[in-house]
């Protein structure tokens, strides 16, 4: 995938692409441990001449892996096996699509923004219900597409809620967040009301113990917390 798909465009000199679809679970499930729960989300995205899709929503799988199998390059098309089980509305349409490298607002707010994908979604949806309870309208953000970013909807946002944070399930050192976090603070510091918060999982491999499992994991509590630091609310 990293030597030959993602560079046979270029070392051909366009001559030669590799439309090819690489699709498979990606991040914790459910107790099977560190060989089995890792996120590769960050480290796929790293590479030029790959497309890095996560999608959250059963809608977004269909129109997402659509466009990946009609795009011309190599497309890693990561799915959370725990979504699995839950229920999405799909649009009954023969040919929905979605394009690759735009990003969704979930949900409008103005008081901060909160970007997720994944299932990293989860928890910033049940975030926003307990902040909203507080008086705190908070933005919501589905990335869908890891590479390319759409930083455009980003910035727009953060230019609105003056506040970021950023959840992932993956490992918090060179993360996904942690880039979002660097080109924010480059494209619109000015615009920043408080640090940009990353919150990710723990850096450790997976435990196997459930207990331990879900320690190593986001919460949404960590969520609440953060959007409460950046909007200096207790």
């Amino acid at each position: 995938i990293i030597n030959s798909a993602a560079k046979t465009l270029y070392m051909s000199g366009g001559q030669m692409g590799a439309p090819i679809v690489f699709r498979g679970p990606n991040g914790a499930a459910a107790r099977v441990a560190a060989q089995h729960s890792q996120c590769y989300a960050a480290w796929y995205s790293h590479i030029p001449g790959l497309k890095v899709v996560m999608p959250y929503t059963a809608a977004d799988a269909k129109g997402l892996l659509k466009a990946a199998i009609r795009d011309p390059n190599p497309v890693i098309f990561l799915e959370n096996e725990i979504l699995y089980g839950q229920s999405f509305d799909v649009p009954k349409l023969d040919d929905f699509v979605l394009p690759i490298g735009k990003a969704r607002v979930h949900k409008q707010g103005k008081d901060v923004t909160i970007v997720s994908f994944g299932i990293g979604m989860t928890y910033a949806v049940k975030a926003e219900a307990e902040l909203r309870g507080m008086g705190i309208d908070a933005e919501i953000i589905d990335l869908r597409t890891i590479r390319p970013l759409d930083f455009d909807t980003i910035i727009a946002s953060v230019k609105k809620t003056n506040r970021l944070v950023v959840v992932e399930e993956g490992f918090p050192q060179s993360s996904v967040g942690d880039h979002i976090a660097n080109q924010v603070s480059q494209r619109a510091f000015d615009f920043l009301d408080a640090p940009v918060i990353t919150i990710a999982g723990k850096d450790v491999p997976m435990p196997y113990a459930a207990n331990l499992e879900k320690l190593a994991l986001p919460n949404v509590g960590e969520v609440v917390e953060a959007v409460k630091a950046v909007t200096y609310r207790g």
